[in-house]
């Protein structure tokens, strides 16, 4: 767990109110929920939670990883496009994102290990059985930033920095000029002139970037760690470019509604 959860913590967000809910209209009210719901992590974690809500909870093998029908139908669900259809992992590491939702809610003590499964909290049955899951994302949003190590298992130098800079990255997607955004230009409106002086990194042996010059490296480790693997599944951004193995620095990234409305309101608890 310590090599998947080791960011420094402490931190707490400060969201810049955007306006507030109006509790009189259930329809506001009813539309908040459901976007919410469809939000990629929340139904990761609903997904999780439901599974080890059952009376076996969900399996796990004798070194404590998950168990290989688990990260199937989790992988099925969530991830499978049709040209995977060749691939389906069959081990917890080939598919980080359940190694990822599962460290978030075990350090959220929704779920815990017992004799040999993942079962349910007392505080996750309640997030489980609620009609809202403005909590369980509140919940998942800070271990996300604060806790989760975004640069689990990619091949980037350590780059700490960007990670470091969450908070303001965000603030500055809140106020955006325009729906899209890339990596290149998000990168240099936060840190521009930087990027030359950014703190040097031990540039991993297997680092797939090794033949790009570090300002192009750190535009590209930010597109994965921040754009790619914390905007996509908190529903703060849709990817809009083609899918590929890779993605590029100027691929677009669009503002969803949950961000645009919803987003400030479920982080300050309104």
């Amino acid at each position: 767990m310590a090599k998947v959860i080791n960011f420094p913590t402490g931190g707490r967000v400060q969201v810049i109110p955007l306006g507030t809910i109006n509790a009189s209209d259930p329809s506001d009210i009813i539309a908040v929920k459901t976007r919410i719901r469809s939000v990629p992590i929340v139904k990761q974690a609903l997904f999780f939670l439901s599974h080890a809500g059952t009376e076996k909870g969900i399996k796990i093998t004798e070194k404590g990883f998950l168990g290989r029908n688990f990260v199937q139908i989790f992988w099925d669900e969530h991830l499978s496009t049709p040209e995977d259809l060749r691939f389906r992992p069959t081990r917890e590491f080939e598919c980080p994102e359940v190694t990822r939702i599962h460290s978030l809610l075990a350090e959220s003590k929704y779920v815990r290990k017992f004799k040999g499964t993942i079962q349910l909290t007392p505080k996750g049955r309640t997030s489980l059985e609620s009609d809202s899951c403005h909590e369980l994302y509140r919940d998942l949003f800070e271990m996300g930033m604060f806790r989760w190590n975004w640069g689990f298992e990619d091949r980037y130098p350590d780059f700490d920095f960007i990670q470091g800079s969450a908070p303001h990255l965000i603030e500055r997607l809140m106020y955006w000029p325009t729906s899209t955004v890339t990596a290149k230009q998000l990168f240099e409106s936060v840190f521009g002139e930087q990027k030359a002086s950014a703190p040097e990194s031990k540039p991993n042996d297997e680092s797939l970037d090794s033949y790009f010059d570090l300002g192009e490296q750190m535009v590209r480790c930010l597109n994965v760690r921040f754009l790619e693997r914390f905007c996509v599944p908190f529903g703060i951004l849709r990817d809009l470019s083609e899918r590929r193995l890779i993605g590029e620095p100027t691929d677009p990234f669009e503002k969803t509604e949950f961000f645009i409305s919803d987003f400030s309101k479920v982080l300050s608890g309104v």
